[in-house]
This record gives structure tokens, sequence and C-alpha cells, in this order.
């Protein structure tokens, strides 16, 4: 027989961790900076392939900010 005074602490259901958002992120990041690195210390024509590594890289790492920032992770 159900009870109409219990009270049944009902846990919200855990949130799927988006652990493969994260990993790809931090992957293009490094594949960037290693692009980025490269372009620049070949040097000669490499200024636009630095120039556009490097934008994805800041990219990726607001993006990092930001997700952690949403997930709430201490």
């Amino acid at each position: 027989m159900n009870d109409p005074y219990r009270i049944e602490a009902r846990r919200p259901e855990p949130a799927r961790k988006p652990w493969a958002l994260r990993a790809l992120l931090w992957t293009v990041l490094v594949v960037a900076v290693a692009i980025n690195v490269v372009a620049n210390t070949i040097g000669g024509g490499g200024l636009f392939v630095g120039l556009g590594s490097g934008l994805v890289a800041v990219a990726c790492v607001v993006s990092l900010i930001v997700h952690h920032v949403r997930s709430g992770r201490p």
C-alpha cells in the first residue's frame, strides 16, 4: 500500500559526460599547435598556414574553457 505521507528522494539521472567533445578539442589543439610551430619555424610562405592554425588553436582553447565553465566541474 502506498503511503501518501512518505517522501521519496529521487536522485536525478547523471548527465552523460561529453568526453568525446573534450577529447576532440584537445586533439585538434595539439595538431594546430604542432602545425603552427612547424609553419613558423620553416618560415617563407608559412605565414598564412601559421596564422590559420594559430586561430584554430585559440578557438580550441576558448571552446575548452567554455566547456569547462558550463559543465561546472571543479
